[in-house]
């Protein structure tokens, strides 16, 4: 594969939200780990694999298409951590630093989609 992680830095920023997801995640009790542990993780790479997919993509129509089932599966992520919190499975500052991440990643998101919709 290129060396995408050197070119698209919402990609390394995203990894690094799967690396720091996965270290919460082992904490949750056990009732959890095929549930909303799972629906975590499958939300992380089908996003970390959409932005790749967006990454490759020729022209800006395609590359939407990817951009905005990102954008809908980061506040659908946001959603299962507000519901993680609220089930004490998580600190408040365990929240707030995973809510911190998301945003930036959406920031980061935001200026590419305003960038293909303009091109």
């Amino acid at each position: 594969m290129a060396k995408i992680d050197n070119k698209l830095v919402i990609y390394q920023k995203f990894t690094e939200l799967i690396y720091y997801s996965k270290n919460l995640l082992i904490k949750y009790p056990k009732s959890e780990k095929f549930d909303l542990c799972c629906d975590i993780k499958n939300v992380l790479y089908k996003n970390l694999r959409n932005i790749i997919f967006a990454w490759k993509a020729f022209d800006n129509k395609e590359k939407l298409k990817y951009l905005r089932v990102v954008d809908v599966d980061l506040v659908f992520l946001k959603s299962l951590i507000t519901i993680s919190y609220k089930s004490k499975y998580i600190s408040q500052k365990n929240y707030m630093v995973w809510n911190d991440k998301i945003a930036e990643i959406g920031k980061l998101l935001g200026s590419w989609i305003k960038i293909c919709q303009k091109g």
